[in-house]
């Protein structure tokens, strides 16, 4: 018995445009609780003596370098669609730094190794970069969620899996879905030697152990979003092939699917709201990230990091 490894066609599983009031939303709510300013009471440590606190830290390697470049990149803002949050853009968006990034890919990969996760989903765009370095340290294809805007005129419609959720950036809201037929091509290569060494099994099982990336884990809702959406894509895709494979060969078998979050990998993680117990209620796994922020301060600009304290971030380049 031969398994079907031609190019998909478009997938069937959509969700018509003049349904688009039915996809699933996610609010997340802005981060407005005060947050103390860095005084005597709430030790602060400068920029200047920032590298020798995290070299005396425990913190892994990855950690140790992820942190002393967001401390020289980033500072503390208000955002208009979040509240108070991280600007991390010159270290995990505009540009590439192996130095500050190199080791904690690595870190993270063995974890999604360790996981055995065989797909990553990313939420676009700010996620791209680091989950792009994450999926080619690893070897794990990753699916890149896009953005629309709910408007967009012309689109017949959405793939599965697709949602509706706030922009971080206060742009409204937007649709976040797969490109489905590269997420197809993808997903065929992982379950067609899946079905080829299961081709004298009675019921063979197709799995697809999916894992999230991003850029940062705020309150999770993202998170929770695309995990949820894995599910719902991954299940229509490997129907998809089941259908394609059985008009090729024949093939009636029953085929089960199995669609599965088994990880979460991020740079950067807010545990002061409590993302991780909310992932492991959801899909029972906690994450892993490679900093830890216990706290954001916006007087001076600074974060609490897990393992080593309240750190300034470095000042304004003149």
């Amino acid at each position: 018995m031969t398994v079907s490894m031609t190019a998909p066609a478009a997938v069937e599983t959509t969700v018509p445009r003049e349904e688009r009031q039915a996809l699933p939303r996610y609010d997340r709510p802005r981060e407005e609780l005060p947050i103390a300013p860095c005084t005597e009471s709430v030790a602060c440590v400068p920029y200047a003596e920032s590298d020798t606190a995290i070299a005396a830290s425990g913190l892994p390697e990855g950690a140790r370098h992820l942190l002393r470049g967001l401390l020289r990149l980033g500072t503390a803002r208000v955002f208009p669609g979040g509240g108070i949050g991280i600007e991390y853009g010159s270290l995990l968006k505009t540009t590439a730094r192996p130095e500050y990034l190199a080791a904690h890919a690595a870190e993270a990969a063995a974890h999604l190794r360790a996981r055995r996760a065989n797909a990553l989903f990313v939420p676009g765009m700010s996620g791209y970069p680091v989950a792009a370095m994450y999926a080619v340290v690893s070897g794990i294809p990753a699916v890149f969620l896009k953005k629309t805007k709910p408007d967009e005129a012309g689109r017949p419609a959405y793939p599965a899996g697709a949602f509706v959720i706030p922009s971080y950036t206060g742009d409204g809201d937007v649709v976040m879905h797969a490109d489905q037929e590269a997420a197809q091509d993808i997903v065929d290569g992982i379950v067609a030697p899946q079905l080829a060494a299961q081709r004298h099994v009675e019921r063979p099982v197709l799995t697809l152990r999916a894992a999230g990336a991003d850029d940062i884990i705020d309150k999770a809702t993202m998170s929770l979003a695309v995990g949820e959406s894995a599910i719902v894509l991954g299940g229509a895709l490997i129907r998809d092939f089941v259908r394609r494979h059985r008009e090729a060969t024949g093939d009636h078998r029953p085929i089960a699917e199995r669609v599965e979050v088994v990880g979460w990998v991020t740079p950067l993680i807010k545990g002061y709201n409590a993302p991780q117990e909310r992932l492991e209620r959801t899909f029972g796994v906690r994450p892993f990230a490679g900093i830890n922020v216990t706290s954001v301060h916006l007087d001076p600009p600074a974060i609490g990091v897990e393992g080593v304290g309240i750190l300034a971030f470095a000042p304004p380049r003149g």
